[in-house]
């Protein structure tokens, strides 16, 4: 993968407290990243370091394209906005310097893209929070950006606004953008990131690409400790229980690549299976974060 940005050993503190520490980072071309963690554990600092609107205390943001372009989105978007979609999407392309010709053309590109064509004649101020959302996000991509940097974007939305949005931010990494989000909600990490940082005690502690190999979640019941020891050595136990009847009930994960040789070892100790399914561990993983 092409890196197009990466942070570098960026600290930064406020009135005396740490917020981040030696924090690196690198975003490749095409990937949508997703940044986790509690409230006030550094997460929006750490965006508008990336985008400029905020100066850490040291360590350094380089651009690996000399012209990069960046598009920010705050959590919290205008609420009182009196202009239509196109008015207000004209205005910033003037204030940015962009020809008119370009500006128009960006706008219907971007009416399309977000579904708001219906509505480029109402004022924003009657829309609905997602809607809303949307043309923040348009703003911010008005000119040919490159990365894309959303703050809590689907915060607040309802499930058909948040099923929107993923499918329109996998439309935005299709035409060659990055993106960068903090989020709380984990369908959306299931279904659309490619990768997660986990900050926590001022630091990115976890970053793990989300696997798309399948792993399969097994459950089977046993007769015996033994045969269940045999067999340890080729699978991942998450649970175990003792039933009643004197049998191992087993939670376990395996490999899809090796579900079939398992499952002939198992029948082989006259186990019973009761469930397979194929499932992501990795994305399992990620829930407990939030």
């Amino acid at each position: 993968m092409t890196t197009i940005l990466e942070v570098q050993n960026i600290c930064k503190q406020y009135n005396g407290k740490k917020i981040l520490e030696n924090v690196s980072i690198s975003i490749a071309a095409n990937q949508i990243i997703a940044l986790v963690g509690n409230n006030g554990s550094g997460k929006s600092t750490l965006l508008k370091i990336m985008a400029a609107l905020l100066k850490p205390d040291s360590g350094f943001i380089v651009k690996h394209r000399q012209a990069l372009k960046i598009g920010y989105v705050p959590e919290v978007t205008p609420s009182h906005i009196l202009f239509t979609p196109q008015e207000y999407l004209y205005h910033m392309g003037c204030i940015r310097g962009m020809n008119k010709k370009q500006i128009l053309q960006k706008i219907e590109d971007l009416l399309e893209l977000f579904q708001l064509i219906d509505a480029r004649n109402t004022r924003i101020v009657h829309f609905s929070k997602g809607m809303k959302q949307k043309v923040m996000i348009m703003q911010a991509m008005l000119e040919e950006t490159d990365l894309l940097i959303l703050d809590e974007p689907l915060s607040g939305l309802d499930a058909k606004a948040q099923n929107d949005f993923e499918q329109i931010l996998t439309k935005v990494r299709d035409k060659g953008l990055s993106i960068i989000l903090t989020c709380h909600e984990t369908k959306l990490l299931e279904n659309l990131v490619d990768s997660v940082l986990l900050i926590q005690q001022n630091k990115v502690i976890q970053a793990k690409e989300l696997s798309n190999n399948p792993v399969h979640k097994l459950i089977f019941e046993i007769s015996s400790l033994p045969s269940l020891n045999e067999i340890f050595p080729f699978i991942e136990i998450q649970h175990k229980r003792l039933l009643s009847s004197g049998q191992y009930e087993i939670v376990s994960i395996v490999q899809e690549k090796d579900s079939d040789q398992i499952l002939l070892k198992l029948l082989q100790k006259n186990a019973s299976i009761k469930y397979l399914a194929t499932i992501n561990h990795n994305k399992e993983q990620f829930s407990s974060h939030f």
